[in-house]
């Protein structure tokens, strides 16, 4: 998780509502009639709030209302029928709600199928997209306007941490061309909700309606599941084989994240965030592992796309507020957005470590400790930090930047104000630990740039004496020009200028036609392996590379407090690059 809040995986619903009062406040939460959707309904009619609860089984709605009233005997519940597996249902419901209701402070779009056997819904759409998606998409943006009537106010899609298991098939969406996969069906319904929030936000903002996606876990007492036997949970265990070690919640701990996100003052100012555990999740783009958020669900260019796949599907434009503060002529977009397009061609992340502890003799004679925990938390002792303490626990990304080259990223607490990042080569035995550090908000400008960093290598315990050379400050890439491909619509050019500085432009992507140039370093690793970090002007950012030259390809990590940010965040990235030697520039950029 990227930012720490006051709560975590095991606090419950009722621990981040207490002492809320919300008399006067509407909300309305589909599949209302059990599990989550029942359980939120609970505790926010315990604080005061009226709820309408859209449910498919009217008898099943009002078994749900008498069982919130056993424990809130004043619940104010208005039961409403809708079958989101309709749009037919789905419009006549909204029609009804926009007639009754006056304004909403709050949507939940909680209900869903899961991994279920083939089916269409009635109009024809594979049931799980249907269901999942398409009937959330035409529903909350039919009342949107009652969200802008009691503005601020908030959506939150319920997603899952099964939407690793697929990204949404711009092409097939139905499973028409290709034979039915219930986990892929599943997996696709769940970026789907992801980047409908993402796009939703992105044009409603500026009318004070702020999205969030939750990923709430594996919860035990829900029937979500129930359907499905040991055989069809098989293919899932093989995809994702650390999903059995995942705690599992009670209902009471699962609806936390979602009233979190729906009405806590913890995400004022906030939106488009994919939360997990009350808090916000980390991008982890390996899909063999089970938590953390993919990248191509946090991407806005591809959320656009989903976003005209709907309206195509559901034979509607639903553009909304196409007014917004990323799309306003002369305001930057957010850190978060501009970070999302960073992260979709990062190598993914390995446990190749997990386990493991290692020891690492620092060049002056210090002693590095570095166990790697199964849970993926590094212990540590005697990181080569700025003002660290001798030793500490974080949390710990590390991925194979080039080959036997791995890429260590300790994620120490943000209160700190440091990071580190080591590069171990298990070829040469040798060790190169960058620390970055950020100056204090009060603190005036003293160089160009407010964040530092410092370099230090070390040699790994164990290994045989080496004949390669250490790690070492190098000039091999001055002069070089290259293009940096993030992402399909996230495109950037470097050019190394000289020992200090490097420059850059936005070819394609949210900054397009951005340029500037930053304080930079240089290390050589071996042959055809570098280390490349720089420091930011214009923000509050470090950032450290590893480049495989071979490859053409870049993995590393940057950090700091873009757009704002109160307090420094990881922000994982990667790019393939394509060497330039002359003034032309591939065919696809369309210059400024």
């Amino acid at each position: 998780m990227n930012q720490v809040t006051r709560f975590n995986r095991e606090t419950t619903a009722e621990q981040v509502l207490a002492g809320t009062d919300l008399s006067g406040k509407r909300f309305l939460i589909t599949g209302a009639s059990s599990g989550l959707g029942q359980e939120t309904a609970r505790v926010l009619a315990a604080r005061g709030a009226a709820i309408i609860m859209a449910v498919r089984s009217p008898g099943k709605g009002q078994a749900a209302a008498t069982i919130i009233r056993n424990t809130v005997p004043e619940a104010r519940l208005d039961i409403r029928i809708v079958d989101l597996a309709s749009l037919a249902s789905v419009r006549t419901f909204t029609n009804e709600i926009m007639e009754s209701c006056d304004g909403l402070d709050g949507i939940v779009a909680n209900a869903g199928v899961m991994a279920i056997d083939c089916a269409r819904t009635a109009d024809g759409f594979e049931m799980q997209f249907g269901a999942n998606h398409l009937g959330h998409f035409v529903l909350v943006n039919a009342l949107a306007p009652l969200l802008k009537a009691r503005a601020p106010s908030r959506l939150v899609v319920l997603s899952s941490g099964a939407h690793r298991l697929h990204d949404v098939d711009l092409q097939d969406p139905n499973f028409h061309n290709k034979p039915y996969d219930r986990w892929d069906a599943y997996g696709q319904s769940k970026s789907a909700n992801a980047l409908f929030a993402l796009a939703f936000d992105r044009r409603h903002r500026t009318h004070g309606i702020r999205a969030f996606t939750v990923a709430p876990g594996i919860i035990t007492d829900t029937n979500l599941h129930h359907h499905l036997t040991e055989a069809d949970f098989a293919p899932l265990r093989r995809r994702q084989p650390d999903l059995v070690k995942l705690p599992r919640k009670r209902l009471a701990v699962g609806a936390a994240t979602v009233v979190w996100a729906l009405v806590h003052p913890d995400l004022e100012g906030q939106g488009g965030r994919f939360l997990e555990d009350c808090n916000f999740s980390e991008v982890n783009p390996d899909p063999r592992l089970p938590n953390g958020v993919m990248p191509w669900a946090i991407d806005e260019a591809h959320a656009e796309k989903v976003w005209s796949l709907s309206e195509r599907l559901v034979g509607e434009r639903l553009d909304g507020a196409q007014a917004n503060a990323e799309t306003s002529p002369g305001t930057p977009p957010s850190s978060a957005a501009v970070a999302s397009g960073l992260s979709v061609n990062r190598q993914p992340s390995t446990t190749r470590l997990r386990g493991q502890t290692l020891g690492v003799t620092l060049e002056p004679g210090q002693e590095v400790r570095l166990e790697f925990l199964g849970d993926g938390t590094l212990r540590w002792d005697g990181l080569p930090g700025f003002s660290l303490e001798k030793a500490g626990t974080c949390k710990v990304d590390v991925v194979e930047a080039a080959a036997d080259i791995l890429l260590v990223t300790a994620m120490l607490p943000p209160s700190g104000r440091e990071t580190i990042t080591a590069v171990l080569d298990f070829v040469s035995h040798h060790a190169l630990f960058v620390a970055s550090h950020l100056a204090d908000d009060n603190q005036p400008f003293e160089r160009k740039t407010r964040v530092s960093q410092r370099f230090t290598r070390g040699l790994l315990h164990g290994s045989p004496s080496s004949s390669l050379a250490p790690p070492a400050p190098t000039n091999d890439l001055i002069g070089t020009r290259a293009i940096y491909r993030y992402s399909e619509d996230t495109v950037y050019e470097h050019i190394y200028l000289n020992t200090r500085w490097y420059s850059y432009q936005c070819l394609k992507g949210l900054r397009r036609g951005d340029c500037g140039t930053d304080e930079t370093s240089y290390w050589k690793i071996r042959d055809d392996v570098y280390v490349v970090t720089w420091r930011e002007i214009l923000i509050d950012l470090a950032a450290v590379f590893v480049y495989d030259m071979k490859a053409r390809r870049s993995t590393g990590c940057a950090w700091g407090t873009p757009g704002g940010l109160t307090e420094p965040r990881h922000i994982l990235t990667g790019a393939f690059f394509e060497m330039l030697n002359d003034t032309r520039y591939p065919a696809d950029i369309e210059l400024v």
